[in-house]
């Protein structure tokens, strides 16, 4: 028998998520006391203690380069690939946090260059991700990025912040290939390259139509 919980979609929960600080860091680690209804709506669950780790909104970026056919990737260290893998050079898309009274688009055009040393010619929004729900409250919002990926250097990064980034530029085809194979473990990077093949190359064409109208250069 079918029920209204059976669609395919959040839905709300009546639920008390009272807050603490456990310890500050780079991302700082709180504890909740949870109470939530039951799904059937005949109890209540908890109280319960659930730590979970406090992150800001991030944007991320698929560098798309139109005429190459190519997307913009970045070689960084990371610290949970040289815990899991032997492989803590990791491939990713470029991306990076919100900064107080920003707009999610400028963080992504901000980041963009940061990482990659490139700027977008025009920006559009994809879709959002909980990254890890069980134990972060990191939202990922996805955006795609028109570049000109033969302007690309071979680094990039923020010394202050310790960064050592190599960009590089791939063959879309080739991205999506890599991830059907599993030569890649970032979340963000294997969920964007499964959108953009059903879906990259139409946006950026809207995109790029819409950016040249915008400029009044339209034939």
């Amino acid at each position: 028998m079918s029920s209204s919980l059976d669609v395919i979609a959040d839905l709300p929960l009546d639920c008390s998520v009272e807050v603490s600080r456990v310890a500050d860091g780079f991302r700082p680690l709180e504890a909740a006391t949870v109470t939530h209804r039951s799904l059937d709506g005949t109890r209540e669950i908890g109280p319960m203690r659930r730590e979970f780790v406090r992150c800001r909104p991030a944007a991320v970026i698929i560098p798309y380069d139109p005429v190459a056919d190519r997307i913009v990737l970045i070689r960084q260290f990371r610290i949970g690939h040289a815990l899991a893998t032997k492989e803590a050079a990791a491939v990713e898309l470029p991306a990076g946090l919100l900064d107080e009274g920003e707009a999610m688009e400028a963080t992504a055009a901000r980041e963009l260059e940061e990482e990659t040393g490139l700027r977008a010619r025009a920006v559009s929004f994809c879709y959002s991700v909980l990254t890890s729900p069980g134990f972060c409250d990191e939202m990922g919002h996805i955006f795609l990025a028109l570049v000109d990926s033969s302007q690309l250097g071979t680094s990039a990064g923020i010394d202050d912040e310790d960064e050592d980034i190599r960009p590089f530029a791939v063959p879309a085809d080739e991205l999506v290939a890599a991830v059907d194979e599993g030569r890649v473990l970032n979340a963000f990077l294997i969920g964007a390259a499964h959108w953009f093949a059903r879906h990259g190359r139409a946006r950026a064409a809207l995109l790029a139509a819409e950016a040249t109208i915008g400029s009044g250069t339209e034939a």
